[in-house]
Formats: structure tokens, sequence, C-alpha cells
């Protein structure tokens, strides 16, 4: 059943433009990065439950974000189908080794491929699948040991986010193989900047 979320990371805007009509036809809910980064702040501030993502971009490649996507405990589950016309054994290798889910080369996969193996990772992942809850709760300013924590942390003062403007929220990921323990960060939860 669709309604998953997906990310689009392609920095050609009309191929953009076409995966996200045919993925939002089939009744997923699509959102788009034109790069590497701009994957990276979708990925913090939504609940995305697959990515399609081309290589060769601008200011961050599709290498460099799968990277930091399998780094970060918040991203490191979500699965990755690289979708690229580098299709040489080594780029297809590397994006693998990486933890990329699958490989498909854009000259020969049209939308509707495209869409079937979102389709069918998703299903296949469903199974085994452990808890992605994410919680986030609020660090009330000179509560408890607030301000040691803001002090210890070096975290910005009072707790707000500077660019935003907005109070951080302190996010905590179950692990997945150590039940009632979590990953912690301390994060803007509109801009996802992690502290």
């Amino acid at each position: 059943m669709a309604g998953e979320s997906v990310l689009v990371v392609e920095d050609t805007e009309l191929l953009r433009r076409i995966y996200t009509d045919k993925l939002s036809q089939e009744g997923y809910r699509v959102f788009q990065a034109a790069d590497g980064l701009e994957c990276l702040n979708v990925v913090r501030t939504q609940q995305i439950d697959i990515i399609i993502l081309d290589l060769v971009m601008p200011r961050m490649t599709g290498l460099e974000a799968l990277e930091a996507l399998k780094r970060d405990p918040r991203s490191r589950d979500i699965p990755v189908v690289i979708l690229s016309n580098l299709g040489q054994d080594s780029d297809v290798q590397r994006g693998l080794d990486l933890g990329a889910v699958d490989y498909l080369i854009k000259n020969s996969a049209k939308p509707a491929d495209v869409a079937a193996k979102i389709r069918s990772t998703i299903d296949n992942r469903e199974g085994d699948r452990a808890d992605t809850t994410h919680f986030k709760l609020l660090v009330k300013d000179r509560e408890g040991d607030a301000d040691a924590f803001v002090r210890h942390g070096s975290l910005p003062r009072r707790l707000w986010c500077p660019a935003c403007e907005l109070e951080l929220v302190l996010e905590l990921i179950p692990q997945q193989h150590r039940v009632g323990w979590y990953d912690a960060h301390v994060l803007c939860p509109n801009c996802g900047r992690v502290f």
C-alpha cells in the first residue's frame, strides 16, 4: 500500500519533476532535493521511507551524501536506491559498499521501473524493520540540570537555534539491538542542525 514518503535527490529539474509526478500518481508522498546537502536537510526534518539518489550533483555528490546518511543514526536505516548514469562496475560497487540497497541506471530505468523498485524495496523491508520511532523532547532552560547540560555540551545559550530562533529539542532514537537504550542528539526542529 502506498502512502510512504520518498525523497527524490536529482539535480536536473525535469527529471525530478518526471519522477515526482510518477511517484505521486502511485500514491507516495514525494519530497525533492537538488543535491546532497538538500537531501541531508530534508532527511533531518521529514520522516522519509526511501531515498532515490543521483550521484553526479553540485555542492555535495550522491556518494558523499550516502556516506553522511549511513553515518547518522537518524538516517542510517533508510533504504537508498541509487539512480545514476554512472554505470561502471566500480561505481555500482562503491554505491553498494557504502550502503545503497540497489543501483539503477537512468538510461535504462523508466519511471515505472523506479516506482516498481521502490515498492519492492519497501515491501521487502517491512518484515525486518526495527522500531524507527524517534522521540523529540523539549529540554527546558534553567530547569533541572539544563544549565550544566548547556555548558558541558557547548550548546547555544538558552537552548535556541541561533539561525531559526526556535527552541532546540532532544531527539532520542532507539538502538536496534539494545532495548531501552537510545542515541541522543540536540537539534533544531526546523532546520535540522545538530548541536
